[in-house]
Parts: structure tokens; sequence; C-alpha cells
């Protein structure tokens, strides 16, 4: 067998033969080169997906309370006895609230006492900037909540003094109906 391979590349490596194998090597350079440049071009697709979830983090404080909040009120409603699946909408008022600090001063004596304040205001390499002390989520104005039990009188009951519970909503801005 090492004869016959011998034998092929003497007869391939001839004066035809070694056009031929350049040739073929110069294709298989080139088809690397194509290669190589379909891999540079896939890594910026998957900065635009890294781009997509950097977008998606970068909801408004608002939008990202409210699916969060969605989302842990499904998993927990999909667990209550009779509910089944679960869907779950709600409306949001509003929008995050930042509370500032302040620093108080108070002069005078008595009656005659006279209270000033001033945001707190820190520097960092970016500039200055206020210092926020708390930030308020924005209040939920009503839910809206389908769930295959939802055509039972009694599971509506539960979903609805459960969620009515956890969201501090009077159940009048609770609405429980049945999906298919």
């Amino acid at each position: 067998m090492n004869g016959r391979l011998a034998e092929r590349l003497r007869q391939m490596l001839g004066r035809a033969g070694a056009v031929r194998v350049i040739t073929a090597l110069g294709l298989l350079g080139m088809a690397l080169i194509l290669l190589s440049g379909l891999r540079t071009r896939s890594e910026p697709a998957a900065s635009a997906e890294a781009q997509h979830l950097s977008e998606e983090t970068a909801l408004p404080d608002a939008e990202r309370y409210r699916t969060e909040l969605e989302q842990r009120l499904t998993d927990w409603l999909s667990r209550m006895d009779g509910v089944g699946t679960v869907t779950v909408m709600l409306t949001v008022s509003g929008s995050a609230e930042q509370i500032y600090a302040e620093e108080v001063k108070e002069t005078g004596s008595g009656n005659g006492i006279r209270r000033e304040s001033e945001i707190v205001v820190t520097k960092g390499s970016g500039g200055e900037s206020a210092l926020i002390s708390e930030t308020r989520c924005p209040g939920i104005a009503g839910a809206a909540i389908l769930c295959t039990g939802g055509n039972h009188a009694a599971v509506r009951e539960r979903v609805t003094a459960a969620v009515s519970t956890v969201l501090d909503l009077p159940p009048g801005r609770i609405y429980v109906g049945a999906c298919t």
C-alpha cells in the first residue's frame, strides 16, 4: 500500500500534477480565508445579541418592575389548586420615584425656628450628582388574570383574594377570567 501511495504522489508531482496540487492548495487557502471571514461576520451578531440583552435590562424602572412582578405573580398563582395555566397582566400608575437625600439645617430658637434643606451632592469621576436615598416603586393600578380554572367561581374568588392581598388592591380592580 505504501508503494501505491508513493507512486501516486510521484505521478501527481509530475509537471501537470504539480500545477494541480498548487491549484488545489490555493483553492483550499481561499476557502479558509472565506470561512474566517464568515466567522468574524458572526461575531457582530453576537454583540448585537448582547446589545439586545442590555436594552432589555435598560427598560424603564416602571416597566421592569411591572414585568418582574407579573412573572412572580404568574409563578405563584400557577401553584394554587385548580388555577392551572396562568397569564397575568398588571397596570402601573406613574413611574418609579427617586427620593434625594437632603441635609436639613435649623436656625433660630423658640417659635422662630427656621428650617432649610439642601439636596446632598456627591462628586465623582463623572462630575457632580445628587445622592439618592430611596427609590419608590410605582403603584399597581389593576390586575387581569387569565387561568384555565377561571371558569369556576371558587377559583376566581381565591385568585381575587390572593391578588388583592399580595398587591394591596381592592377586588374591583382585579379581573379573573378563563383562558383556553
